[in-house]
């Protein structure tokens, strides 16, 4: 039996400061969560000062870096290492203070929130498509989806502000109206209760007539709904029993999403023939350090020359952090927009399938820096504010790998099998998996059965003739 005895081993491993990890969260702070942070340091600290034109400032440390203890200060270099794969450190939930102990209850807290509808929405949205296109205009309308589930939009005036077809917008609005909760998406009161009634399966010519006609429900003028609808008041009076056990307003059955406006982080411009991207100055922080501190740090010993050198090294260390967060914003929304020429070009049909890790890999970052930037990042476009993920879609793969191919291209394959197919033996989601392999395209079944819904076409067994 061997006997205990210490042993000492050698290693290297990457320690989380309280300054790394706070300069990390800063990086995927939104612009709102950012303001509110960089206020509360103002009232903090004495050695910020915020650049209104009214304060005394200077846009450098050197003339106090020799005022500063070199034991109590930590000295951060040019480009601060937030450049990790640590997915852990991925928080969306409340900021905290970089000197000051996790709280416990943040998980709790966060995971116990209430869900909101526009996340109920994105989620199903992510396994409804594919296509790059309707991926894109189904985020776009969520986004205009109000909290009781109504879409607030014109769709005309939508689609020539995208520079989209009328009829692929109609598609994307008909995708999201088939999710969850039943009527979400709609743009009237009417249309939001026939999508419940279709989905019950009890939409028909009666109870059609009672929503195209809802103000002599209000009236219960069921003798005129009767001669509209060509049936008698029992029909009626089913039909109507139906439509009052709906739900007018089927979003609020979730969380409301409390912000209603956004600041973009970047603005993109069509300048001399080319799209040139830049930061939006409203949306950085103008922060400075204060040169009236100067005085506090010079006259100050024990205690106060500790406290003050803590505060002059937080002062320093934030704005390195801001002046890299921008940095790094604007490197990845040139990219992005370099990436997708043809969208800003010819409109939403022309974006390309694109992945965090294609622009990871072009800028020489991890996968986890470009997640960061551009959740909850937003960019201004003559067609309007987007966040910047919503230039990330998926592709489908062909057989070999050799090349990609749009969403679209393969439901228009999906469909001309089934048109040209004997209705006597129609085919089933695996032989269409078969053929469109046979003609290149490589891809699952289940995606085959979510492409045949999406062109609203009956399975094998309800095509079949009989």
């Amino acid at each position: 039996m061997a006997k205990p005895a210490l042993q000492l081993t050698q290693g290297q491993n990457l320690v989380m400061t309280p300054q790394l990890q706070q300069a990390i969260k800063l990086l995927q702070m939104p612009t709102q969560e950012l303001t509110s942070f960089v206020g509360q340091e103002l009232l903090e600290n004495p050695f910020l000062g915020n650049d209104d034109g009214t304060e005394e400032v200077a846009s450098e440390a050197t003339e106090w870096e020799e005022d500063v203890d070199a034991e109590g200060a930590e000295q951060l270099g040019d480009d601060l290492p937030l450049d990790f794969g640590w997915d852990s450190m991925y928080d969306a939930g409340t900021t905290q203070s970089a000197y000051n102990a996790p709280d416990d209850s943040s998980f709790e807290s966060f995971t116990s929130a209430q869900k909101t509808l526009k996340d109920h929405l994105v989620d199903q949205l992510g396994t409804a498509t594919t296509e790059p296109a309707l991926m894109f205009l189904g985020k776009y309308l969520i986004d205009a989806i109000d909290d009781a589930g109504y879409l607030r939009l014109d769709a005309s005036e939508t689609a020539e502000k995208l520079q989209v077809e009328p009829a692929k917008l109609e598609e994307a609005i008909k995708l999201v109206q088939t999710f969850d909760p039943a009527g979400v998406g709609a743009r009237s009161l009417a249309e939001c209760l026939a999508l419940q009634l279709e989905q019950q399966g009890r939409l028909n010519d009666v109870s059609g007539t009672i929503l195209a006609n809802l103000d002599l429900l209000a009236k219960q003028d069921f003798t005129k709904l009767t001669k509209l609808a060509k049936c008698d008041v029992a029909a009626i009076a089913k039909a109507c029993g139906w439509i009052t056990d709906l739900t007018p307003k089927p979003g609020l059955a979730y969380g409301s999403d409390v912000s209603e406006s956004v600041t973009p982080d970047v603005v993109v411009l069509h300048k001399n023939g080319a799209w040139q991207t830049d930061l939006n100055a409203e949306a950085m922080p103008k922060l400075l350090l204060n040169r009236s501190a100067e005085g506090l740090l010079h006259g100050a010993s024990g205690e106060s020359k500790t406290y003050l050198t803590e505060r002059m090294s937080r002062a320093q260390w934030l704005l390195k952090s801001l002046e890299q967060r921008a940095r790094t914003i604007l490197r990845v929304s040139r990219m992005i927009v370099q990436e997708q020429q043809d969208f800003f070009n010819y409109g939403v049909e022309s974006l390309k399938p694109m992945t965090l890790k294609a622009i990871a890999d072009r800028l020489d970052i991890h996968e986890s820096t470009v997640s960061r930037v551009t959740n909850g990042k937003y960019m201004q476009t003559p067609m309007g504010v987007f966040e910047l993920k919503y230039f990330f879609n998926s592709a489908i793969g062909t057989t070999g790998g050799s090349m990609e191919v749009a969403a679209a291209s393969v439901k228009a394959m999906i469909k001309r099998l089934v048109e040209e197919e004997d209705l006597r033996k129609p085919l089933s989601d695996e032989k269409l998996v078969e053929l469109l392999k046979a003609e290149g395209i490589d891809i699952a079944r289940r995606t085959v059965a979510k492409y045949r819904e999406a062109l609203h076409i009956p399975s094998s067994s309800g095509r079949r003739m009989r």
